[in-house]
């Protein structure tokens, strides 16, 4: 017989997509009721943050301008991964959630038991290291391509503008 999970107690939800936040906060409330909800957000939406019902506590991430592994400091991810988080929650504002790899890897780095990343459908996907680190890859090759892309039209207009010039000549 198979022993069920311990229950959530401990979440953290990553402020990144402010417009599904409060519908998100909502729903993990009717679904972990005696949950300890910790929300990190940059330093300008604390106070707007804290002021939600749903909401335990706000953790700072400071003044930087994009949440990520390397903008929250080691120090901080440190502090985050001793709270033993339950659950992270990743927000995004897109239904596919691409764009928000940055945050995914966040929420995987703090190590909690389980990750969900909810879109503006109110709908979440769980997600697991190998996810993540899969998604990272796709966003970041999709850079590549079009980095390759511009190169190569470049290289082409180059050669057929050198074409036209010394046919003209």
């Amino acid at each position: 017989m198979k022993t069920p999970p311990p229950p959530v107690r401990n979440i953290l939800v990553i402020r990144s997509a402010t417009r599904i936040l409060n519908a998100t906060l909502e729903s993990l409330k009717r679904e972990f009721p005696e949950a300890r909800i910790s929300v990190l957000a940059q330093e300008p939406a604390q106070d707007s943050t804290a002021r939600i019902p749903a909401v335990d506590e706000v953790i700072s991430t400071g003044n930087s301008r994009r949440m990520g592994i390397f903008n929250l400091g080691s120090a901080s991810l440190t502090a985050l991964r001793q709270r033993r988080f339950d659950l992270a929650v990743a927000l995004y504002n897109v239904d596919h959630g691409l764009g928000y790899a940055n945050i995914d890897r966040l929420a995987w780095a703090v190590r909690p038991r389980f990750i969900r990343g909810y879109n503006p459908k109110g709908k979440y996907v769980s997600l697991t290291g190998a996810s993540i680190w899969k998604k990272s890859l796709l966003e970041k090759t999709t850079l590549v391509w079009v980095a390759l892309n511009g190169l190569a039209t470049s290289v082409l207009f180059l050669m057929i503008t050198l074409g036209l010039l010394a046919e003209w000549a």
